[in-house]
């Protein structure tokens, strides 16, 4: 088809495009049809990617998913910081919790738990005396995740 539409180009416009040209394009195309459909865990469940410019620079999030502000607060004075964000985008909600388990560790989160209760992932974490609590859970229509992201400093115990 890529063929049959170049040679249409080169009889309506006199234009001359090689027929090199037109396998690049098929090859291209065909090459980034298949770099994105590989990005699927070994479940094959699609995994999510961090969003280039998160709203906090050491919390994960998505890209695609938004900040729902109505539902948000965060503060700070000096070294101490509180922050309810919640983020909601679509996803699988396993998807979301991978996402989590792979991400946190990159921006030096130590996972301390991980569960399932009735459908809501609760995740934990901590560094530098600071918690991090993490629910995922489905909302909405189809398959959107609704992802809260709490973190909250505290004084680590000695």
């Amino acid at each position: 088809m890529v063929m049959r539409y170049l040679g249409r180009a080169e009889m309506e416009h006199n234009v001359s495009i090689p027929r090199w040209v037109g396998i690049a394009v098929v090859v291209v195309g065909l090459s980034l049809f298949g770099a994105c459909a590989s990005r699927r865990g070994a479940d094959g469940v699609p995994r999510l990617v961090p969003a280039s410019r998160p709203y906090v620079s050491d919390i994960p999030v998505p890209a695609g998913f938004k900040l729902v502000d109505r539902s948000s607060e965060d503060w700070s004075a000096g070294s101490l910081r509180y922050l309810r964000h919640r983020y909601v985008g679509r996803a699988d909600k396993h998807a979301a919790r991978e996402f989590y388990r792979d991400q946190m560790p990159l921006v030096r989160w130590t996972g301390l738990s991980d569960g399932n209760v009735h459908g809501r992932y609760t995740m934990q974490f901590e560094r530098d005396g600071e918690s991090c609590s993490i629910v995922i859970s489905e909302g909405g229509v189809g398959i959107a995740a609704r992802v809260t992201v709490d973190v909250l400093i505290t004084p680590k115990g000695k």
